[in-house]
């Protein structure tokens, strides 16, 4: 059996090195050298902790794919579970490339608020406004899609290789009516805008950037579909690499788009929506272009496209739809909180702005963290291993404690020189420390509920945490809002306080469901 394994993987290894031979890669020295096949090759690596590969086992009657959720294999541990399962260094595997990712599609959003800024300061403020907009509308959509990676993730620890294909065809079913939906918002964008009080120089500046930017919405989608997938597999580098190269692209295009070049004519805020369309296509491309290839193919069956059956997308809804109404829930709070803060006064605008700059950036590590924890939540559940999936979680807390604690202890001691590097303005500074202190308040009970969602997440409870969120934003931070910021005349640091309670109850409630145990017993795939 030993042997015959052996001579498949050779000819296998033989099989692979022919291709990347007839497509002609060669570099200097005739070593093989290619951005292209490093993408679709590294998947040989991912994660394969045990140097025996588990066949996928073929399904020769298409009438039994309807029934193969009943024929539940054994799941095995082997793939999985490693000597540095449950570790600090296993977390920050996955995580770290994830934390190299959002970095990079931060500065990004610099680099476009730098370069609308030499176009002028309406059209500046028209595109930061329109993204905002845009990601608000369709946060339903792409919260909906981020359940992939969990059943992908419940599936891989179970060794289900064979249905892990179904989860992707399943969301890319629910992103059709989505684009579609999407699409039928689009003459309701000018309504949308309109009232929401946008000045009449920059509602021009809005309008054309979003008119363009939404045609990118199944770009998007999918990105989020095949993200989840290499992710739910502990594949968190390919993404790296798209990412930072479809960003590289978006600042090329940017400059292009946006001032022109040779025969390329100057769009201003339609090019920067242009840029990111064609940025976002390139991702979703080369996605594809990994999930059809060789690789995955062989090991999950990629290229088969068969309805994954009604009890299967039902399912994926079940557990998709609550992160979708958390997302944009949470989404729409936040904005009227921004939206409140502008009606205010220019100085308390500019500081909440920075403010929610420099936490965006800081949280970053956070994200990541919370992430890869359900990933690896979800593989230890398949693999029928609660234990390490504690263990896992475990330590994404307390580095998630560390890093936020850490973050707050910057904010108080160092809050006005941070606003200060941005706006140099007395009041613009002394507002702006104020915030950061609140700010500071929330930090570790907030890296709480980022970790304990994350662990959620990757166990399938994700009702929970849809009734926590959308029961503290409707009753708790909306009303306290206006309560604080307006008839208490506490301006905008009543809004911020209002912000101050909401982390804080969020993250203790769900931090508590964590404790709770409750979510050890799920499981989904």
């Amino acid at each position: 059996m030993g042997a015959v394994e052996g001579k498949a993987r050779s000819t296998q290894s033989k099989d692979r090195q022919g291709r990347i031979h007839a497509l002609g890669f060669r570099g200097k020295d005739g070593c093989y050298d290619s951005s292209w096949m490093i993408l679709m090759t590294q998947h040989d690596s991912i994660r394969e902790k045990d140097s025996n590969s588990t066949p996928v086992h073929e399904q020769n009657d298409p009438v039994d794919e309807a029934n193969h959720d009943e024929q539940v294999s054994e799941p095995s541990a082997k793939r999985v579970v490693t000597e540095q399962s449950g570790t600090s260094r296993e977390v920050f595997l996955l995580a770290f490339p994830m934390m190299i990712s959002f970095l990079s599609m931060s500065l990004m959003g610099v680099v476009d608020t730098y370069i609308m800024g030499h176009v002028g300061t309406a059209q500046q403020g028209g595109v930061g406004l329109g993204s905002t907009v845009f990601w608000t509308m369709i946060s339903f959509f792409t919260g909906t899609l981020t359940v992939v990676s969990t059943f992908v993730s419940q599936g891989y620890g179970a060794e289900k290789y064979d249905r892990l294909r179904h989860w992707v065809t399943s969301g890319v079913i629910c992103a059709i009516p989505m684009t579609l939906l999407a699409y039928a918002l689009i003459p309701g964008i000018p309504i949308a805008v309109d009232l929401m009080g946008t000045t009449q120089d920059v509602q021009p500046t809005v309008l054309d950037y979003m008119n363009l930017r939404i045609w990118g919405t199944p770009f998007i989608l999918m990105n989020f579909i095949l993200t989840g997938f290499l992710r739910g597999l502990g594949d968190t580098k390919t993404p790296m690499v798209v990412s930072l190269i479809a960003n590289l692209l978006n600042v090329i295009l940017d400059v292009l788009f946006v001032f022109g070049w040779g025969p390329i004519p100057e769009m201003g805020a339609r090019g920067a929506a242009l840029a990111t369309v064609m940025g976002t296509g390139f991702s979703c491309v080369s996605y594809l272009l990994i999930y059809l290839g060789p690789n995955l193919n062989r090991r999950y069956q990629t290229r088969r496209f068969i309805w994954p059956g009604k009890d299967r997308v039902i399912r994926f809804l079940r557990i998709g739809l609550p992160v979708g109404v958390s997302f944009i829930i949470e989404s729409v709070s936040w904005s009227l909180m921004s939206i409140f803060v502008a009606s205010i006064d220019p100085a308390g605008l500019a500081a909440h702005v920075i403010v929610f700059q420099v936490l965006h950036v800081s949280f970053l590590p956070a994200v990541a963290l919370s992430i890869a924890t359900s990933t690896l939540v979800g593989q230890y559940i398949g693999a029928q291993r609660v234990d390490l999936a504690k263990k896992s979680a475990g330590r994404a807390i307390l580095w998630n404690i560390g890093f936020m604690s850490l973050g707050a202890l910057i904010f108080v001691w160092k809050g006005g020189w941070i606003i200060s590097l941005f706006n140099p303005d007395a009041e613009v500074v002394a507002m702006g420390a104020t915030l950061f202190l609140i700010a500071a308040g929330f930090q570790v009970c907030d890296a709480l509920g980022v970790s304990a969602g994350g662990v959620l997440r990757g166990a399938g409870d994700t009702r929970f945490t849809m009734f926590i969120q959308t029961g503290c934003a409707l009753f708790v931070f909306i009303p306290l809002i206006f309560l604080f910021g307006q008839y208490l005349e506490g301006g905008v640091v009543g809004a911020w306080l209002a912000a101050l309670v909401f982390v804080c109850l969020v993250g203790l409630l769900l931090f508590g469901r964590y404790l709770s145990g409750a979510w050890e017993k799920l499981k989904v795939a």
